[in-house]
Formats: structure tokens, sequence, C-alpha cells
């Protein structure tokens, strides 16, 4: 007892030699003994006893945060040199979480160590602290800006002053802090001859400048300053000044027409930061202030508008060295069009020959040419002076067309997204326009044709393309890129060909399109119907040609499975609606494909029986081909299958649970039949296959099952009303129970995750008390197995109960699809790598009803069964225009230094469930897998790379060639020397690597070189009857 007293006693003297130090720290102190728990006693000067009543005590010492702080505290004092400052405030910042709840005392502190101090490289890495805590904890030391501006106002060192002004610029800005005097601070430093200084004093003002309620004059001096600064002789100095002045611009603040001259003289900078900014500045001036009349340059006696002027001074810079100053004038003259430049000098920019845009004859066109090369270049209209020219003075004259043409793939991108925007405000010029779109599409560059087929696809809606520019069609619908194939069906969808010849290659092309990639088949077909409605008149002569027909004899009928005959029915029948000619010369076997075609697919295929009547389609043919007016609907028969399912409370269980299964079958088929109840049809199978397994003799295998099938019904589908996720949660519960209920011996694991899902189940729906007042809950903690027998006896009749009358075909239940478009299968190709490297698989997927704040991941699964998981960021994921699905763009990367012999290894796509929707013990642990798996086999090549490497030169010289022959031979004949080998070097793991991380290049000679990180593999029990995983 006496030695707990001097604890208790040596515990109160620290608290009293700690809390002098701040008033602030003592405020922090009362808050944490205020908070502390009731199982925790802190003495203080007044109650320096222990109460009777406590039997243990838990002593307790100042919050720990508290105790670092006050270290730090006693360390600053005790410091001297600048390199002892240095290393506690670099150990301060890289533990700076650690002080997050005393942030403020720790701001406190520096900044009166600031005060303090003498020596400005010591101030420096204070401030330089308070800059990189003011960046993790934003608006933590606002408060002290004051100080720190007045000791900025009277110190005389640079560094410091720099530091300052770095500090200021990052302070967001608020009511504590005094805006006209920091302003005046950085005007200050603004024209000071150290470079960093003025650099920092610019961003500063920057920030500045944007602030509204700032004084007129002080905005106005900032104009000034920044006007002074672009002809600083420092190009740092000029492209910051600019840049300043182009965020004043964006939040209208300085712009004025007066400047226009200072900003043309800054585009013959030699620096290329400086002519970018420029040029930016200059097109916020034509943007806010179009009208404006400026002095013409191509005549200093005449005037022009300014944004005419500056169209042709940032058509110049389509010309320029830099790449960057040429992408950014490419991306300008498209904005600049839509903001009513001259239609003339548009009309220029699209055509190399020198056209006549002024109204004077005397306008000289200055070309810098030799004589020689004069004739060369057609000038309408326009004397040349050829002493005069210069290339880089021509202006509009074919700028358009020189960035398509030009050498970096940015800036013909930006070329064509000018188009895009020129064609939106001249429709004049479109058809010009997609020819000089259509020729992008033989670059070199993948995202730039890419980005012509998707700008076409914009324009070209109702437009003829000639046969010349489909053939560039043709050329690419067969590219390896989805991307790409994609984007041509888009165009073919809103265009009309030039001739019926054309359109029979282009259908022909499209076939094969389908036969070669199965992935693009839903997308060619809606091309197709397009393509019928659009060029019905050819469709109409190439008959003969694309179906088997004679005009008085009986063909053979074509097989309906061959995809071509259905691509050519769907051609011509959306072609019948706009020419009724067609329906006329039909042979009668396409009025038999159509009645299936029209129930299989619907949105493919026209209605033609309410555009041409009975005897218009009877009139021509003796037997009687009229198409059915009702169609049997789909939806018919799902409400007949939810009906008959009533009748299942009067069937034995054996007969009950045969009765469920047929039910599931014929749902699947109502899932094929009709796309628009695909998911309810799948849900409720799902729902009568969880039935018929806990109808009648379950066994733990079986309930295992149900479990899973459950849990697929909460995680993949989405959109029930409240009644019908009750309906799943219960039955999860029940199957859960059921399981436990089944056992004989339950281990600490079962028993933990059946409590929880217990008390998951109360929480999240409140379970009817009534239901579950006969049951004894002192069983939950007793006896689990007797409590989940009660509760399955007691729950049964209520849960087994058929409860599909809560769903109707017009439940808005959606349910998440993953399709892998590349690799589409089983990758047939060995791939083959040798040890140290990577080898990769793109993979290509499309996802429907998928959300956002869903995590899913691909799940690679290995020859042992053991797996690994890959998460996909958003960053791979884009979300489609056409249909709202999500395209998700990754891939899977194998790579270790030891592979011994060739593998089989599967990928998969595996979701997580949402929590408020579905019990999981562990989110990390628990998923569902969506997609079949695609394997993939692998071959390291690894055999006779590790012998080179183990014996020496002269023994791999004296080398038999049968022992060559044999290492060469991977075959069933050498196992047996393999394995011995095998046992001498031991077996290694493998690791697996996802697109988002860099693959790192391994030196192949380095085969002891350990990988630093392995990814954890994780291995389900095989035994279920010993433990049960679910």
């Amino acid at each position: 007892m006496t030695t707990l007293k001097k604890r208790i006693l040596q515990n109160i003297s620290q608290t009293e030699t700690v809390s002098p130090i701040s008033e602030t720290t003592n405020q922090s102190q009362e808050l944490t003994t205020t908070t502390t728990t009731t199982t925790t006693l802190i003495l203080d000067n007044k109650n320096q006893s222990i109460p009777p009543s406590v039997h243990k005590v838990r002593l307790v010492e100042l919050k720990t945060t508290y105790c670092r702080f006050t270290d730090f505290v006693k360390r600053l004092k005790t410091l001297k040199t600048l390199r002892e400052y240095n290393e506690i405030l670099v150990e301060f910042t890289d533990r700076l979480v650690l002080f997050r709840n005393c942030i403020d005392d720790c701001i406190t502190i520096l900044v009166q160590h600031i005060l303090d101090q003498t020596d400005p490289l010591i101030q420096v890495a204070f401030i330089n602290t308070l800059t990189i805590i003011e960046q993790q904890y934003p608006t933590s030391s606002v408060k002290h800006t004051n100080e720190l501006l007045n000791f900025g106002k009277q110190t005389k060192s640079i560094k410091v002053a720099s530091a300052l002004l770095s500090y200021f610029s990052i302070l967001p800005i608020s009511s504590f802090i005094d805006k006209n005097a920091l302003v005046r601070f950085s005007i200050q430093y603004s024209a000071n001859t150290h470079v960093r200084v003025q650099l920092c004093a610019l961003k500063l003002l920057s920030t500045l400048g944007r602030i509204t309620d700032l004084e007129s004059s002080l905005q106005l001096l900032i104009v000034n300053k920044l006007l002074q600064a672009i002809e600083h002789d420092d190009a740092r100095v000029r492209a910051e000044a600019l840049r300043t002045i182009v965020d004043l611009f964006k939040c209208k603040v300085g712009l004025d027409s007066k400047y226009y001259s200072s900003f043309v003289e800054c585009l013959q900078d030699y620096y290329a930061e400086v002519r970018l900014a420029a040029c930016e500045a200059l097109f916020l001036l034509a943007i806010n202030a179009p009208d404006s009349i400026v002095p013409s340059g191509l005549s200093n006696d005449e005037s022009s508008k300014l944004i005419n002027e500056i169209f042709r001074l940032i058509c110049d810079l389509t010309n320029d060295e830099a790449k960057i100053v040429r992408v950014q004038a490419m991306k300008m003259i498209g904005q600049l069009c839509r903001n009513g430049v001259d239609i003339n000098l548009i009309h220029q920019t699209l055509d190399k020959k020198l056209l006549r845009i002024t109204k004077r004859k005397e306008f000289i066109a200055k070309v810098e040419q030799l004589g020689s090369e004069m004739d060369d270049i057609t000038v309408h209209d326009v004397t040349v002076d050829v002493q005069s020219a210069s290339i880089t003075a021509i202006g509009p004259c074919g700028a358009l067309i020189s960035g398509l043409e030009d050498e970096y793939s940015d800036v013909r991108a930006a070329a064509i997204d000018s188009c895009y925007d020129i064609s939106c405000c001249y429709d004049v010029f479109q058809s010009k326009l997609v020819e000089y779109i259509v020729s992008m599409f033989d670059d070199d560059i993948e995202h730039v044709r890419l980005q012509a087929m998707r700008i076409l696809g914009k324009i070209a809606r109702g437009r003829v393309l000639s046969g010349e520019q489909v053939l560039s069609i043709l050329t690419e619908l067969l590219s390896r890129s989805y991307d790409i194939r994609s984007a041509l069906h888009d165009i073919l969808r809103v265009v009309r060909i030039g001739d019926p010849d054309t359109l029979f290659k282009l259908f022909h092309r499209l076939v094969e399109n389908i036969q070669r990639f199965k992935t693009d088949t839903q997308s060619v077909l809606r091309c197709l119907r397009e393509l019928g409605q659009n060029n019905s008149a050819f469709i109409a002569l190439l008959l003969p040609k694309l179906l088997p027909m004679h005009s008085y004899l009986d063909v053979q009928e074509p097989q309906f499975s061959k995809i071509d005959h259905t691509c050519a029915l769907i051609l011509v029948l959306n072609a019948a609606l706009h020419h009724p000619s067609i329906v006329s010369v039909l042979p009668d076997y396409v009025f038999r494909h159509y009645r299936y075609l029209r129930t299989k697919e619907p949105e493919l295929t026209p209605n033609l029986q309410t555009n041409f009547s009975h005897t218009q389609l009877t009139k021509t043919f003796d037997v009687d081909i009229s198409l059915p007016v009702t169609i049997p609907s789909s939806h018919d028969v799902f409400e007949r299958i939810l009906k008959l399912s009533e009748q299942s409370q009067d069937l034995h269980p054996n007969d009950r649970q045969k009765f469920y299964r047929n039910l599931a079958a014929e749902l699947h088929k109502v899932a094929e039949m009709d796309i628009d109840l695909l998911a309810i049809s799948e849900c409720i199978s799902l729902y009568y296959e969880v039935l018929a397994i806990i109808t009648y003799q379950c066994n733990t295998r079986n309930c295992l099952k149900a479990l899973s099938i459950c849990k697929r019904l909460l995680t993949v589908f989405h959109g029930y009303s409240e009644k019908q996720l009750l309906v799943f949660q219960e039955l999860h519960l029940y199957c859960h129970l059921f399981l436990i209920s089944i056992q004989t011996k339950l281990n600490t694991n079962i028993r933990q995750r059946c409590y929880k899902h217990i008390q998951w189940q109360r929480e999240k729906f409140k379970t009817n008390d009534e239901q579950q007042k006969d049951i004894d809950e002192k069983l939950l903690h007793t006896n689990l197995i007797s409590y989940a027998q009660q509760y399955i006896s007691i729950m049964s009749k209520n849960v087994l109960s058929n409860k599909t009358n809560f769903f109707k075909a017009h439940n808005q239940i959606r349910m998440v699809s993953v399709k892998f478009l590349e690799p589409e299968s089983n990758i047939e190709h060995v791939l083959e790598f040798l040890p140290g490297l990577s080898v990769s698989i793109p993979c290509l997927m499309n996802a429907k009803n998928l959300a956002r704040q869903q995590n899913i991941n691909i799940k690679v699964t290995y020859l042992d069964g053991q797996y690994c998981l890959l998460p996909i960021n958003d960053d791979n994921i884009r979300t489609l225009s056409e249909d709202n699905s999500l395209r998700i763009d990754s891939k899977v990367t194998f790579s270790h230094q030891h592979w011994l012999r060739p593998c089989y290894a599967t990928f998969s796509v595996v979701l997580f469930p949402i929590r408020s929707q579905c019990f999981v013990m562990d989110i990390n642990d628990e998923f569902v897998e969506i997609t079949r798996p695609i394997r993939v086999l692998l071959h390291p090549k690894y055999l006779r790379h590790r012998l080179r490497k183990k014996h020496s030169i002269d023994e791999q010289s004296t080398m038999s060639a049968t022992t060559v022959e044999q290492l060469d031979i991977a075959d069933d004949d050498n196992d047996e020397q393999e394995t011995e080998w095998l046992d001498e070097v031991g077996v290694d793991e493998e690791e697996t690597g996802h697109i988002d991380d860099d693959e790192s290049e391994m030196d192949t000679s380095q085969d002891d070189e350990q990988i630093e990180y392995v990814e954890r593999r994780k291995t389900p029990d095989s035994d279920e009857d010993e433990e049960m995983s679910y």
C-alpha cells in the first residue's frame, strides 16, 4: 500500500510540473481528465487519496501526446546550432500525426521561436516547418498570420522574407488576416532584386488579387506591378507575372483591351513559358472583349476587332517551335471560333491557298519563300512581296491543316478538337471538315485515330460518306482495339453510304467483324439496324445479294443459326420500314424467321404490323404469312409461374423440393427470352433454389451452398424494396442458424460469427418480437446449438413460406453483370517469360448496373487452390454514354524470379457486398465471383536458365547433346529428372502484380535477390466438416 501511495504522489508531482507550460496546454489537460473513462482514476491536488470503495485503480499520467509535446519543448530549449535545429524539426514533421491533438500548441511554440531567434537560417527552418503543418492541417495557423506579417516587415533577411511569402501563399483567406497589409507586403517584395523573392511575391499576388473585398486602388496597383514584371530581364519572372495576370483575368480582375500591345510583344519572347502565358492572356481578352477595336496587324492605318486580331496571332503560334505552345494554340482556335471570329478567317485556316480576306487590294501576304518556290503557291487577289516575306506572319493561312499534319500527336489531337468546335458553329465547313477528319483514320497513333472517330460520329450525323471515306473505315473495323471498333460502329449508325457497292462491302466487313470478335455482336447488330433505316433504297437494290431468293422458283431456306443470315435479316427488315416495296418481294421463310427474331430481339427487329396492313402482307403469297398481331409475352409467362408457385404449400417436402427446382429452371428460360425480366427472373430463381435446398434433407454441404446463394442475392442484386430485402435477410439468417443446428461441435470463430449475425439482424431491421417471444434468450449465450434448433422450429413456417407475392414483373430490380471483352475465353497460347521478368495480360471488361461505391477486384487463383486479390482503381473505370455502362480497362501482371515448372492460373472478377445490405464478418475475405474464370498457362523457360548459372562454364562446355535435348524438350519423359532437380533447388512462391503498379525491371542475372513485396495468399479450408468456411 505504501508503494502505491508513492506512485500516486509521483504522478501528482509530474502533473504539477507540466501544468504551467501554457494556458492552452492546461485547457487541453482539463478536457483530457473529463473525457477519460470511469475505470480510470486521475489524481489532482484536491484529491490525493483513494476512495475506499475502489479496489483496483489504473494510474494514468498525462496524455501521451502532451508528453511528446513537453519533450519537444524541452529539446528546443537545449539546441544551439543550425544542424541541431534542422534535425529536431525534420523529426517533428515526420511524426506530425502524433501531435495532431496539440497542433495549436505546437504552432504557438514555433511562432515564438521565430520571433525570438536572431539567426535567419534558423528562422527559415521554423517557417518551413510551419508551411508543412499548414499543408497537412489547413487553417491551423491562421491566427498567427498578423504576428508573422509584422515580423516580415521588420526583417532584413531576404531568405526569411522569401520563406514568409511562400508560407502566406498557401494560407486560406479568412477574416483573421489583414488582407490589405498582406498585399502591400507582397508588392514591396515584388520589385526586389532577388529572383526567388520576386517569384514568391508574384505567387502571393495571384492569390490576393482575386479577393473580392480588396481595395480597388490595391487591385489596380497589383495589375500595374505585374505589367512592369513582364518586362523583367529574367524569363522566370516574366512567365510568372503573365501566369498571375491570367489568374486575375479568369476572375474578371483587370480585364482591359489597352494591355493588348504588351501581351503581343511577349509573343516574341525566346522563353516558351512566356509565349504560352501571353497566348492565354490574349485569349481571355478576346473572349471577354471581342468587339473592342485595336490597330490591325496588317496595316497601321486600319483597325479591326480585337478577337480577329488575336485569332491571327494565335494562328501564327501554330508554327511555334515549342510543342506546348502549338497544342495550346490549336485548342484556342476552336474556342475562338465559337465566340464570333470572322468567317473569312476561319475559311482561311482550312485552306493553304492565300485568300483575299481584306477589302484593300494592297494587302501584302507575307510568305517566306525563295523566288523559285513562289510559283508553287497560288495567291488570289493579293500582291506578294518576296523580300518582305516571313513564314511566321502568314496568319490563319492553313493553320488547322498544319495542326493536323504536326509531328506530335498531342497537337494533332488538339487540331481535331478544334475541327469539332468549328463544325458546331458553321455548317458550311462541315463537308470539308469531314474530309480532313476521315484522313486522320490513317494516323500512326491510336488515341489520335480514336479521337478522330469520336469527333466524326458527332459532326457527320445524316451526311453521305463517299466510297473512299468508307474504305478508310473498312480497314479499321478489324482493329484489335475494342474502343476503335466501337467508335466506328457509332459512326456507321448516323451516316449514309454513297453507293450500293460500298454498302455491300461494308455489310460483309461487319459480318466478318462479328465472326472475329464475338464481343461486338450487339454493337454490330445495332449498327446494321441503323444502316438499314438510313440506306433503304440501296438495300432494295441489294436484296438478291443479301438473301437467297428467286422470282418464280423456290430456294433453299438458309439456316437461321448462321450469323450472316441474322445480320441480313436485321438489315432488310429495318429497310422495309422506309421502303414498302421490299415487303412484297421477300420470300416466305423471311416472315417465319421474322416471328422468331421479333420475339428474341425486339429492339433490333421493327414491328412491321404497325406499318403495313394485313392485306399488304398477304397479297403476294398464297399461304398465310400474316404477322401475329399479339406475340406471346414473356411477362405473361412470368406471372403464371408466380401464380403457380402458390400451390407449393400443400405438397410433401420431397415433392415441394422438386417443384421449386422446376420453377427455378423455368425462370431461367424466361430470363433468356426477355432481357427486361433478366434481373428479377434470376433473382427469384435463386430464391427458389435456396428454398429447394433447405426444404428437405439438407446437410452441411447443401446448407453452405444455400448460404452462398443468399450472399449472392444480397450482393449482386439491387433495387429491393424494404419488404423484399427483409425476406432475403431473414432467409440468410435462417440458413446460418440451420447450419449451426445440424452441427455437433462449434469452435470459437463460428460462435462469434453467429452472435454477430444475430446482433446485426436485430439492430438493422428490428425483428418482430412477437415471432421470437417463445425463444429462450439464455440459450443464445449458453447453448448456441439449442438456440438455433429452437429458432428453426419456430421460424421455419414463416421463413420457408413462399413469399413471391412481394415480387412483380415491373419491380426495378437490377443485377450487376461483368463481361470480359478481352480476353473473351481461355488464353490458348502459352505465356512464356524468363525469371525476373514479367508478363502482362490486358483485361477489358464491360460492367452493367455496377455502383461506384461497390468494391470489385480481380481474383487470381493458382493451381494449388491459393488465390490473391488485385484491386481495380477508379482511374481504370469510365462510363459509356451509350448505355451508362462501365468500361474497365486493366491488366494482370505475373512476375517473379523463380518459376519451377509450367503452371495454370485462372483469373476472374469478384464483387464485395455492401455492409448495409448483407451481413459480412470480414469485408476483405467475403466476396462473390461474378464472371467465368479465364485460364492461362504460364511457362517460365526456367530449367535451362537455372542450370546455366548453377554449373560452371567448363561443365557446360562438356555437356552432352543428349542432356541438351532433354533440357529443351518439356515432355513427360524427363519428369523424374526434373523432380530430382526441384528437390535440390527448392520451391519459391510467385507474385502477381496489377496495372496500377509500375512494372519493375529486375536484373535476370541476380537470381538470389528477394522480392520486397509478395502478395498475401488466402487458402480456404478444404475440410468442411471439421471447420466451416463461408
